[in-house]
């Protein structure tokens, strides 16, 4: 009887367990600062942000994210990359200010989330984070 219970509690733990995936992908993204003086950076970017100041012209985004799914109990595809287009930061210019904003999000059991962020910028220019805060990322949309 011991085995019939068993051999049932791996069925049940089988068909319960989804087919979660992780996928870290990365890009650099480059911008012309031109007459900007300020960036703004939103961003939920929970490992935090380093802004380096260089010698350079242009405003260069390394980010390394994270498409995830967790406890999802249904069939699913998994991506193989994350779309260029995800990884990208949506570029607001408006005066002398340009601001960069992420597209990191959640659903249920799915997430895509900036796991690391450099960005290099002209020496004259500053920069401010803007953090976005966690209960805001849940069904998040950025076009």
């Amino acid at each position: 009887m011991n085995k019939f219970y068993f051999i049932l509690l791996l069925l049940l733990s089988a068909s319960c367990s989804g087919q979660d995936f992780s996928i870290n992908d990365f890009i650099t993204q480059k911008l012309e600062a031109k007459n900007k003086k300020l960036l703004i950076i939103e961003c939920y970017c929970d490992n935090g942000v380093t802004v380096k100041k260089t010698d350079d012209t242009l405003v260069i985004i390394k980010v390394k994210g994270n498409l995830s799914s967790l406890g999802y109990h249904g069939k699913q595809t998994a991506p193989k990359k994350i779309d260029t287009e995800t990884l990208e930061f949506k570029v607001v210019e408006t005066n002398d200010t340009l601001t960069i904003i992420s597209k990191e999000w959640t659903q249920m059991h799915h997430r895509y989330l900036i796991k690391d962020l450099h960005i290099s910028i002209p020496k004259h220019m500053k920069y401010e984070v803007k953090k976005i805060v966690g209960v805001n990322l849940e069904g998040r949309k950025i076009e």
